[in-house]
């Protein structure tokens, strides 16, 4: 078949604006009984355009699977040709008919002969080249079990309208983060149906060094047969969910046992655990807003309820248990009593107020003593690698560790998207910006972009006074195109402080202060869909972050990975991640004329940063903006994954998922003090003896085999104990 060949049935629709479509696809392959003399089998597929109503394109197309013999690389070859005849099917879909193909559902069963061959990339390609969400999905259908086989058509059919129910209902770009009705478990991915990626992309984003300590801790786990659960707020909104999302996805490619569980949301306590908890650790919180009596007895009750009605049979069954941020952390005492073996992590992600909590006559004292009745009983305290987030009684009580969060080279914040894709986000993005607050982008004039939730603490307020300051500056010197404004953000469950933020820039926007630049500032409050921010930030002129309280804001690791120019604050672990004057600057927090003067500097010339391409990545042009660079790497479907350390100017593999999962698997092993004397038997024979001896030099050297505890256990990073002596001469730092 044509690779520009088009569907038979097809429609004479031509939409001015891109139309989201979705695509369902079924093989079937003649039994090796029925090879020709050639060898040759009759392969039968049936591709169907869905548009969520029904049905308005479709063919059934026949192939000839004949490898060239009978080896692995034969099948794998011959496997790859017929993927690349599918993968051109939708590519001539997107490029020509005006339709944007969101998701591809493929409907079980995939034939053996297709299915897991090295090298063929089907489902990471539909989301890394050709931004669509993959679904390998089982159709209604197969339960007919007794009843001739459907056909392809009914079986493409029924697999894209299956996959269409996941999609989020605000946007056709990202699933619904669902749970398991029975206990409240994350369905990533809704439940492994979606397929982002395998190991292949995650081995190509990470170094030979971090992928053997990887590797190594993850066989040391799996040997010892380790259950680990992480308990969390939300299961989608915030960069705790993003984070459990990958290391769930991860560990799950490589058979790590692992399993996420949340609460069921009320609003009343989440309007505790944000404004009472939450603001008032991070001094962000109006005077006078202070936990009482009845706010404790209604988030222990709450606790008490999730954990009977979700958790008690079989959730905290497991050797660790990490509680992430006080939300969850009245489970702490419940889990002592009924599962006592476990050992217990809790694991801080925001910005706490240690001067404040360490002096007793503060609000902050007497909210963190509260929370720290329940927390004095963990087996160890992670905090963002900042000295300044752990109060004084933590480290007199529990071992003290620190590490940095972490993002994924993989999910929608950090692919890279090409020239379609960028086309029909910023479409996307004006509409909503034209219902939201009457402002639309014009895309020649660049912009400046934040991408961050509404929150009090992310200098919101800061970034207008510095844009306003910046315009009246510039005045004419751009003449009637000065860069606009993009500030965009997600909400979540578990903040209400969302909408009052929100609403507060259109008020400042409106007043007369504000009437020079309010026409070209577009604030919106995206859905829940990663890849409009990911893809705005993609074409950004400059990248701010500029919170005034800060844990760590893994988004400046995202714009500088993107070799997009970041100005960011001096608060909490944003330092670092920038290296001033490489890949952003570095401005003091609350500044608003430093940060004008920055966007001044750059606009006249006078600073900008500049990263040469990897090897590899050198450009037929002369462009090497980060969306240049973005549409060549998609339109290359056998392009590797650029490494995340790529060059002196990206940011530490500790800030992302693969770092951030070995770092768990070691912590794992260390306060279980699990034996390793497995790895250095297993290193004497076998088939791949060389590689299991390396992996016991690793776990010796990693230590992974000695317990942690004590309260001698205080200050180290735990990216230093993982690297050891392959780590970096500028990673590791503490604040």
């Amino acid at each position: 078949m044509s690779p520009h060949r088009q569907l038979s049935h097809s429609s004479s629709r031509r939409p001015r604006e891109l139309q989201d479509i979705f695509l369902g696809l079924a093989f079937t392959l003649a039994s090796p009984e029925s090879a020709g003399a050639d060898g040759g089998r009759d392969l039968e597929y049936t591709a169907v355009l869905h548009d969520g109503t029904g049905v308005v394109e479709s063919e059934t197309m026949h192939l000839t699977y004949r490898p060239k013999d009978g080896s692995d690389k034969a099948l794998a070859e011959e496997s790859k040709r017929i993927a690349m005849e599918v993968i051109h099917v939708i590519r001539h879909t997107q490029d020509n008919k005006g339709m944007n193909v969101r998701l591809v559902a493929i409907a079980e069963p995939v034939p053996d002969e297709l299915r897991n061959k090295s090298g063929v990339e089907f489902p990471a390609t539909c989301w890394l080249h050709l931004d669509a969400i993959p679904f390998i999905t089982t159709p209604a259908t197969a339960i007919f079990t007794k009843l001739p086989a459907p056909s392809t058509a009914a079986s493409a059919t029924s697999a894209v309208a299956s996959a269409i129910r996941h999609l989020h209902p605000a946007t056709h770009s990202a699933t619904t983060a669902d749970v398991d009705p029975a206990d409240n478990r994350v369905l990533v991915d809704c439940d492994g149906q979606v397929k982002l990626c395998n190991i292949t992309q995650y081995r190509e984003s990470t170094s030979d060094a971090l992928w053997r300590r990887f590797s190594a801790l993850a066989d040391h786990i799996k040997h010892h047969k380790v259950k680990i659960s992480f308990f969390s707020a939300t299961p989608q909104g915030g960069g705790v969910a993003l984070m459990r999302h990958a290391m769930i996805r991860l560990f799950r490619l490589v058979g790590v046992e692992a399993q996420w569980y949340v609460p069921t949301a009320h609003n009343l306590v989440f309007d505790i655990t944000k404004r009472k908890f939450h603001n008032v650790l991070q001094g962000v919180a109006p005077k006078g807003v202070e936990l009482e009596n009845i706010d404790k007895q209604w988030f222990e009750l709450w606790t008490q309820q999730n954990y009977e009605s979700f958790w008690a049979k079989g959730a905290i069954d497991a050797h660790v248990i990490v509680i992430d941020d006080p939300q969850p952390a009245a489970l702490i005492p419940i889990i002592r009593r009924d599962n006592p073996k476990a050992k217990i992590i809790f694991r801080s992600h925001i910005q706490i107020q240690s001067d404040l909590t360490d002096d007793p006559s503060t609000p902050q004292a007497r909210t963190w003593d509260y929370l720290f009745s329940f927390i004095k009983d963990v087996d160890l305290f992670l905090a963002h690698p900042v000295k300044f987030f752990v109060p004084k009684n933590v480290h007199e009580n529990l071992p003290v560790l620190y590490m940095a969060p972490s993002t994924d080279p993989l999910d929608g914040l950090n692919k890279p998207y090409g020239l379609a894709s960028t086309h029909y986000f910023r479409q996307y993005f004006n509409s909503l910006s034209a219902k939201q607050c009457g402002v639309t982008i014009d895309w020649d004039r660049g912009y400046v972009c934040q991408i961050a939730r509404f929150d009090p603490s992310k200098g919101i307020d800061v970034l207008l006074a510095a844009y306003l300051s910046f315009r009246k500056q510039l005045g004419d010197e751009k003449g009637s195109k000065p860069p606009q404004l993009i500030i965009m953000g997600h909400g979540s469950v578990d903040d209400p402080d969302g909408t009052m933020v929100y609403e507060q820039c259109h008020d400042t926007l409106a007043s007369r202060e504000y009437a020079l630049v309010k026409d070209d500032v577009a604030v919106v409050r995206a859905p829940p869909s990663d890849s409009i921010l990911g893809c705005i930030l993609q074409g950004a002129w400059v990248a701010t972050q500029l919170s005034t309280r800060e844990g760590f804001e893994v988004k400046v690791t995202e714009a500088i990975n993107k070799r997009v120019p970041i100005i960011a604050s001096d608060a909490g672990g944003i330092p670092l991640q920038v290296k001033h004057g490489v890949n952003g600057w570095v401005v003091p927090a609350g500044d608003a004329e430093a940060v004008a003067a920055v966007l001044l500097d750059v606009a006249r010339g006078k600073a900008a940063v500049h990263r040469e391409l990897i090897s590899g990545r050198k450009l037929a042009t002369d462009k090497t903006d980060p969306n240049s660079v973005a549409e060549q790497f998609v339109r290359h479907f056998e392009s590797a994954l650029p490494k995340v350390h790529a060059d002196s100017g990206a940011t530490s593999e500790d800030f992302w998922t693969v770092g951030n999962s070995a770092r768990w698997l070691l912590l794992f092993s260390r306060v279980l003090g699990l034996d390793t004397a497995h790895a250095a038997a297993d290193g004497k024979a076998g088939d791949k003896a060389d590689d299991k001896a390396d992996h016991a030099a690793l776990l010796e050297g990693m230590h992974a085999g000695k317990r942690l505890e004590g309260k001698a256990v205080d200050g180290e990073n735990v990216w230093r104990m993982l690297m050891a002596n392959d780590m970096l001469d500028d990673e590791g730092a503490l604040r």
